[in-house]
């Protein structure tokens, strides 16, 4: 574990905040409704505002306040459909809602989450390919040491390396076209320049959170920074914003007989170190809530406020290690220590679950249930989500042998992944996108694109496999 994280100084909130674009940055009045979106109950809560608090002071859009008798859908959103919540249903409610609206929004974010969730092959509503329009509108290139290096703009990717870890999972071939600066790459320059721009120092994990510099002024458009401008990246932590997406794609792409190198900073980036080190560290965090989840308890507060600095409750964590198990990276007693995080994720299926009920229904209070219920499903969702798309990944590899125990763990949490999906499905679409705006309407998106990921993996979709 890091020695420097408790002497950590806060991050100021405003500069922490991410840019989160979908097409342009909204106009200052939005800017209220973007921070509650952005915030999370569980901030809100901190903060003492709470859903109420956030809806009664105008933090959503008037519309939010409309009788749920009311139908808001327009030609834009499917209309509500209700299916029994097993397998079949999921799996077509959940493919239906990610292919319409990541077509629909057609942002970054849920295009490359649509082709996490459908495949290398998934196209856009002109019959653009997703992964060529991508590759021709969001990349970017910077020189250091005479030597020009390819990289996404963090306001499309959100998390380093995370769209070159998904066309690696996609099966995008090395030959793939990428445009940036004026200049042509392809897919094969884009993973050289990943390894070359990473930093990270496994004995100490937070070394460079205020010191990582980016030439790219859309990293915080809000701060129209002029071109070539030095803007330091306090968007978030390494390990807990971008870490996951590196080791994904650095074990892909390094064997573990060759998994030490030298980035363009002169440092030496030893793999199985920073692999070992960031487990250590994430597994500190799950031991806050082992006795009482293992326990059948609902996750405690304690723990939920520690794993929610994760992108996505921590879970991207736990696949980032199985894709390293996969690719053969075994030191530091690997296998076991996935395992035993992996049974800890069965525990925290209902666990994890439980605890999300409860916040949204205290904090939701005095807020108009159909939007609570929206919020409780997009967190459902992203939990369960990612916990199968861990889980049968896990499963789809032989990487672990599942106890009865733990598979009726599973199986319990299978059904209420299928009820979240086949619920959200069932959800006038309009309304919410009237009420809560684009943001929330992507975000479930992506939630949906690992959702889906999951629910095909261990079947002939598996969207990884698509030719």
């Amino acid at each position: 574990m890091s020695k420097k994280k408790s002497s950590r100084k806060p991050v100021d909130s405003k500069q922490a905040e991410p840019s989160y674009q979908v097409g342009k940055v909204g106009h200052s009045g939005d800017i209220g409704r973007r921070k509650f979106i952005f915030l999370g109950v569980g901030t809100l809560a901190a903060t003492g505002v709470g859903l109420a608090g956030a809806y009664n002071a105008g933090w959503f859009d008037s519309t939010s306040r409309a009788s749920s008798t009311i139908a808001h859908s327009d030609s834009r959103n499917l209309p509500p459909v209700s299916l029994p919540a097993d397998y079949p249903s999921a799996l077509r409610a959940g493919s239906e809602m990610l292919e319409h609206y990541a077509r629909d929004l057609n942002n970054a974010s849920v295009l490359i989450h649509a082709i996490r969730g459908l495949g290398k092959n998934f196209k856009l509503a002109d019959g653009t390919n997703a992964v060529d329009h991508l590759c021709s509108r969001y990349a970017a290139d910077k020189e250091i040491k005479s030597k020009r290096y390819i990289y996404f703009k963090r306001d499309a990717e959100v998390h380093e390396n995370s769209f070159l870890k998904t066309f690696l999972e996609a099966g995008v071939r090395p030959d793939q076209p990428i445009a940036g600066g004026g200049n042509r790459y392809h897919l094969s320059d884009l993973a050289e320049s990943g390894k070359a721009l990473f930093r990270c120092d496994a004995k100490d994990l937070y070394k460079y959170d205020d010191n990582q510099f980016r030439y790219d002024p859309s990293y915080f458009p809000a701060r129209q920074a002029a071109p070539g401008q030095l803007i330091a990246d306090s968007h978030g932590e390494l390990i807990h914003e971008h870490l996951p997406w590196g080791l994904i794609a650095f074990s892909i792409l390094t064997s573990p007989e060759k998994s030490s190198w030298t980035n363009v900073y002169g440092e030496v980036i030893n793999l199985p170190a920073v692999i070992d080190q960031s487990l250590a560290e994430y597994e500190s965090t799950c031991a806050l809530g082992q006795q009482e989840l293992a326990q059948g308890q609902p996750a405690p507060k304690n723990f939920r406020d520690a794993i929610k600095k994760y992108s996505c409750f921590g879970l991207h964590n736990i696949y980032s290690y199985l894709v390293c198990l996969k690719h053969g990276y075994h030191e530091s007693d690997l296998a076991q220590r996935v395992s035993r995080m992996l049974d800890l994720v069965t525990y925290r299926l209902s666990g994890d679950a439980e605890a999300i009920d409860h916040e949204y229904a205290r904090e939701g209070q005095g807020t108009p249930p159909q939007l609570v219920e929206a919020f409780r499903l997009r967190a459902l969702i992203k939990l369960y989500g990612h916990s199968f798309e861990a889980i049968n990944y896990a499963k789809l590899h032989h990487l672990v042998t599942f106890t009865p125990g733990q598979e009726r763990r599973i199986q319990s949490g299978e059904q209420q992944f299928y009820e979240s999906i086949v619920k959200m499905r069932a959800m006038d679409w309009g309304m919410l996108r009237k009420s809560l705006g684009e943001k929330f309407i992507s975000d479930i998106v992506v939630a949906l694109g690992h959702a889906a990921r999951a629910l095909k993996l261990l079947t002939p979709q598996n969207p990884d496999t698509i030719a």
